[in-house]
Order: structure tokens, then C-alpha cells, then sequence
């Protein structure tokens, strides 16, 4: 089995990672340069793709200069144990090698789940803020995102994780509708930068990324702070000239990765309301909705999975991603569009606000 990378080799090839990164300057997010896709018929591992498999592709994740899966594994599930031991084996037979874990209890259970083997994965895990004052404000401080992260790190038994987002830094009034005034505090991102700048320089965390539902905090992100490496936010396969294309584009010129959420309309594009968006129930067409996304030039996109055979559905999207969407996959998905307005539940009518946000 190879052996994890510890802290400090981390930190010994810091100066190296850096070197890699200027290389990589000027990638448009996602985009595709020599070796990230894998050359048709191709069944020669490239240096520095983990859990390969010659079907996928690969992308490069911004400035981060590594190169991840087109379909991702994203945290969400109801599932045990022995599930999520299922999901990661399959996981990595098909090709998936991110996994981005949102609350602690999925972190935990992951942590748990890989067994092992962390150094097969490249993972991003959020951070939430600790407690909120009696007015709903958040209780944020350095202090307490620094010991999240450690928290983080002993539910991965790991020296080092990749990609830090802190979510509790963006969640206030107004975080779910991207039309608002509601900006992010520049205080709290100085704070986050802080942070990250702590814990990077001690080989805890890679990169820094954020999410969040309000495309001004990403506007922001994007223009002020180049600490930044990576955003993640809703990605629609019924976005038309969405304003998450023009974040697109914003990251591209910033050179940041961009890895989208929320692929299947918190799943009623399934005709489930949100809750069930990753119940037992499989549509051997969901690969059509993340087909379809994938034409845009985001590094990744990370649906909720709940059964490995999910998981087999999901790549077929990155398995053919040489063939244009047919007439077919095309009906299919007006269907889904039909289903994700007619299922609509308030809580996530913030969603609609991304299909031309």
C-alpha cells in the first residue's frame, strides 16, 4: 500500500508545488491540456493521477496544479459504514479520486470508511462556525477554525488535508440568494486568510476554497483575494448564460479551479424533494444532467451518491464525454427541467436564482 504523504514531505516540496503552479498559470478552469484527458485508447497511467482509470477524464484543478476527476464524490448520504466502504471501492475502480465531505458526521464516517487509504484521494472538507450568538450572527474566530481543521484531520488520521472550505465563514442573511446586496465580510475572509495561512505553513491544509450560495462572495473571492485556489457553487444543467458562467469565466482568468454543486437540483430534478436527494433510488438517464454540465469548462462536478451502482451511472457522463448529447439525452432533459420546477419546495427556491444567475 502506498504510504500517505506526512507533513513533513509536505512541506519539504512546498517550494516545488509552487514551481508547479506558476507552470500552470494561464489554464482556463477545467481546461484540458496535454495528459488531462486521457488520449483516446490510451491505457498509460499519467504521473500524478490518483485511483486512474484510461475512461475518465481528468481535469486540472486551477492553480492547484492537480488533476481531478471529472465526476467527484460529493458527501452527502444516509448511508453506514459498510455503505461508504462500497461507494469509496467502487469510487476508485471507476476513476473518482475527489471527495468533498461537508458536515463533521461526514467526515467522520469517511475518515472511518477510507481505511487507509487517504493517499488514494484528494479531499475537500468544510467548516462550519461553532456556535451562532442569540441574534443568529456567526461566532467566528481563528482560534476556533483552527481547531475545526485539526478536528478535521484526526477524523482523516492524517497530517494533511487538501482543500480547506470554510462554509461557516458565508453563512448569514441573504447567503441564499445570489440577486442580493449580502456580501461576505471582508473581516471574515481576512480572518479565513489568516487561518489558511497558519495552517498551510504548518502542512495541514494544501489550498484554500470556498463555497457558498450568493455569487457576490465569489465576486469578491475572486477579485480581491488570490489566496484562493478553488470555489465550489451550484452548477445547473439548465443554466443559460447563468451568472455561474461568468464566475466561470472570472476564475478562469484568475486561474482557480472551479468544482460545481448541487448537479441535480437537490434532487428534484428526480421528482424527490430535497431529503431524498440521495435515497436508494437510481435513473440510469442521471448521467445526461452531469453530460450536460460537464460541457462547461469547470474542473469538477460532486453529486450526493448513495449506492455504488449510482456511482456507474454518474461516470458514464465522463465516459462519453467525447459524444455530443443526442436527441435522446436531450429529451431526457427537458423532462428534468419540468421535474425540478414542478417539485420546488421553498427552502431551495434559491436554486432558480442560478439558472440565469
Amino acid at each position: 500500500m502506498a504510504r500517505e504523504q506526512s507533513r513533513r514531505e509536505f512541506l519539504a516540496h512546498a517550494t516545488g508545488a509552487a514551481a508547479g503552479s506558476i507552470l500552470g498559470a494561464g489554464l482556463a478552469a477545467g481546461q484540458h491540456v496535454a495528459g488531462d484527458a486521457n488520449p483516446a485508447g490510451s491505457t498509460t497511467r499519467p504521473a500524478k493521477i490518483l485511483n486512474f482509470n484510461p475512461r475518465m477524464g481528468y481535469r486540472t484543478l486551477g492553480r492547484t496544479g492537480i488533476r481531478i476527476s471529472e465526476i467527484g464524490l460529493g458527501g452527502h448520504s444516509s448511508g453506514d459504514l459498510e455503505n461508504r466502504r462500497k461507494v469509496l471501492e467502487r469510487a476508485a475502480e471507476l476513476g473518482i479520486n475527489y471527495l468533498d465531505t461537508n458536515i463533521v458526521e461526514e467526515c467522520e464516517l469517511y475518515g472511518k470508511a477510507l481505511q487507509g487509504r487517504r493517499d488514494h484521494w484528494h479531499i475537500g472538507f468544510a467548516s462550519w462556525p461553532e456556535k451562532l450568538t442569540p441574534d443568529g450572527e456567526k461566532d467566528l474566530s481563528v482560534d476556533g477554525m483552527i481547531r475545526q481543521i485539526e478536528n478535521r484531520l484526526r477524523n482523516y488520521n492524517t497530517e494533511t488535508l487538501d482543500l480547506w472550505r470554510p462554509v461557516g465563514a458565508t453563512w448569514g442573511p441573504g447567503q441564499n440568494r445570489p440577486d442580493t446586496l449580502w456580501e461576505v465580510s471582508p473581516r471574515v475572509l481576512d480572518m479565513v486568510v489568516t487561518v489558511y495561512d497558519r495552517v498551510h505553513k504548518q502542512g495541514k491544509v494544501r489550498w484554500l476554497g470556498i463555497s457558498a450560495h450568493n455569487a457576490k462572495v465569489f465576486r469578491r473571492v475572486l477579485t480581491d483575494y488570490p489566496q484562493f485556489s478553488v470555489v465550489l457553487f451550484p452548477c445547473l444543467f439548465l443554466s443559460r448564460e447563468l451568472r455561474g458562467d461568468e464566475l466561470i469565466d472570472l476564475a478562469a482568468r484568475k486561474n482557480v479551479g472551479v468544482i460545481g454543486i448541487k448537479p441535480f437540483g437537490a434532487g428534484m430534478v428526480f421528482g424527490m424533494r430535497p431529503s431524498s436527494e440521495v435515497s436508494g433510488q437510481s435513473d440510469p438517464r442521471a448521467y445526461a444532467v452531469l453530460k450536460k454540465i460537464l460541457q462547461s469548462p469547470i474542473s469538477c462536478v460532486i453529486p450526493g451518491v448513495q449506492t455504488p451502482d449510482q456511482l456507474d451511472i454518474n461516470v458514464k457522463a465522463s465516459y462519453e464525454r467525447g459524444s455530443a448529447l443526442s436527441p435522446r439525452e436531450r429529451e431526457w432533459l427537458a423532462g428534468y427541467e419540468e421535474a425540478f420546477y414542478r417539485h420546488m419546495v421553498p427552502q431551495y427556491r434559491w436554486l432558480t436564482d442560478w439558472v440565469h444567475a
